[in-house]
């Protein structure tokens, strides 16, 4: 799995105007402190029960919670968005694009 490529050219976007590069770096520096799983967890983990191409990746606040919002291309070629605590690496919410 390539998830480099993803990352960088989606970039994990924070809400509000931050570069793509300010929020990578903040998404690492948050996983790094233990404050939230590292994206390559999650994904090996979403991979595992819903195998698919990540198209895009975007890491956001809503509320007191940090979510990775991950859009993928499932087998059958629809394309979901994946609401995921980046804390507990659960998935919250699951729609059809």
């Amino acid at each position: 799995m390539r998830i480099l490529p993803y990352i960088l050219l989606s970039g994990l976007l924070l809400a509000g105007a931050v570069t793509a590069d300010e929020s990578y770096h903040e998404a690492r520096r948050l996983a790094a402190e233990g404050k939230i799983q590292p994206l390559e967890s999650i994904l090996k983990r979403i991979q595992a029960v819903r195998p698919g191409e990540i198209l895009e990746v975007e890491l956001e606040h809503e509320g007191n919670s940090i979510l990775y919002e991950i859009e993928m291309l499932d087998a059958q070629g629809i394309v979901r968005e994946l609401k995921v605590d980046a804390v507990t690496g659960r998935i919250l919410e699951t729609e059809e694009e």
